[in-house]
């Protein structure tokens, strides 16, 4: 198996960030790629900003990932994020940021340990694990499956996966979870909010107790799969997603 062969770090582009005093869009002040093999992990945790993932750019290799950090002011240029080999992939270390971009390679998995800020991932093609302790989460993987869990924020989740190994757990401590789960998949579904609603236009029933709700049941006959949607404050959406022809 290909191994992650090289990484290139970038000087910190300060004169570009300093150029643009007082743009509404802030430039990166570091900027970092490197190359990883399809079943590596791009292993990310960042202590405060936001994180957005996306697909290499148009016309960029499909091993090459990119991680691109913007302050949190025009004059803000704080330590670049640490890029370290870790098994098979990476992993990136950040401190206090504006954003955090990262363009994630074809076939590798995402992981995010992020304390304070919201978290996206777009049309990566491999698997996504994210932990949020204050902030909202939104993924889509046209291939793939996801682990979410959030301390205080919503979670937004959609995985074209038909299947995936185990019980994929998604949760928050206060806020709403929307998941659309591929509609020929075959699993089994736990889904319970303390206090809350839950909605699923999949054929499955659930039972009421005060102001919490609970599903537990089989879909579409079942499967070895399973997702636990845990909810302590929060309501729960259960969509079914159309496969594309």
């Amino acid at each position: 198996m290909k191994l992650p062969v090289r990484v290139l770090l970038l000087p910190l582009v300060l004169a570009l960030a300093a150029a643009c005093a007082g743009c509404s869009d802030r430039k990166p002040y570091s900027t970092s790629m490197g190359v990883l093999s399809p079943g590596a992990t791009l292993n990310v945790r960042i202590a405060a900003g936001s994180v957005t993932a996306y697909a290499p750019a148009v016309g960029d290799p499909p091993d090459r990932f990119t991680i691109s950090a913007t302050g949190t002011s025009d004059t803000d240029y704080p330590a670049p994020p640490a890029i370290r080999p870790m098994g098979k992939g990476v992993d990136v270390t950040a401190g206090a940021l504006q954003t955090l971009l990262v363009r994630v390679p074809h076939g590798v998995n995402l992981s995010v340990d992020s304390k304070r800020g919201d978290v996206s991932a777009t049309n990566i093609d491999g698997n996504a694990d994210v932990r949020a302790a204050q902030g909202s989460v939104r993924i889509m993987l046209p291939e793939g499956y996801a682990r979410v869990a959030v301390g205080k924020g919503n979670v937004n989740v959609t995985m074209g996966a038909a299947s995936w190994p185990g019980t994929l757990p998604f949760s928050t401590g206060d806020g709403d979870v929307v998941l659309f789960v591929n509609e020929n998949a075959r699993f089994h579904i736990r889904i319970h909010t303390a206090d809350g609603s839950i909605f699923t236009d999949f054929d499955v029933r659930g039972t009421s107790a005060g102001t919490s709700e609970t599903i537990d049941a089989n879909v579409n006959g079942g499967g070895p799969g399973g997702i636990d949607v845990e909810a302590a404050r929060g309501s729960i959406r259960l969509l079914k997603l159309s496969p594309q022809p």
